[in-house]
């Protein structure tokens, strides 16, 4: 079991995933609000004509900017594609995010009973004890 012996990645993959990693949180937050808003549906619903921030703004009764910032963000994580005339559309990984069982159960449990928790990870590792 040689995989956790090397470390295989170059420099500049490292540095990715160094800053994949500093973003998570920000990055999971604004997924599970592209998805519990109704976003990511109103997006796929459109298929590949998709549709601007004030369009799905307009369908589902949220603010124009706070759509483009979540889909601003949705673009930096993989979730969705810039099309021509500022139209999002959803990509693969935006499916899976709104329809896999198991990625759905995954997040809603992170969020429901991990998210808050974890900020007081290190004061429990340094206790002990239970902490948060």
């Amino acid at each position: 079991m040689d995989f956790y012996r090397k470390d295989k990645l170059s420099a500049l993959d490292a540095k990715f995933l160094a800053q994949q990693i500093a973003f998570a949180p920000m990055v999971f937050q604004a997924a599970v609000a592209l998805r519990d808003l109704g976003i990511l549906a109103a997006l796929e619903k459109r298929g590949k004509a998709g549709a601007t921030a004030g369009e799905i703004a307009e369908e589902l009764g949220l603010s124009e900017y706070g759509v483009k910032v979540l889909a601003e963000a949705g673009l930096g994580m993989g979730l969705l594609l810039w099309q021509e005339g500022k139209r999002f559309t959803v990509t693969k990984t935006a499916r899976f995010i709104q329809h896999d069982a198991m990625t759905r159960a995954n997040m809603d449990f992170v969020r429901d009973v991990n998210y808050q928790g974890f900020a007081h990870l290190r004061e429990a590792i340094e206790t002990g004890r239970p902490a948060g």
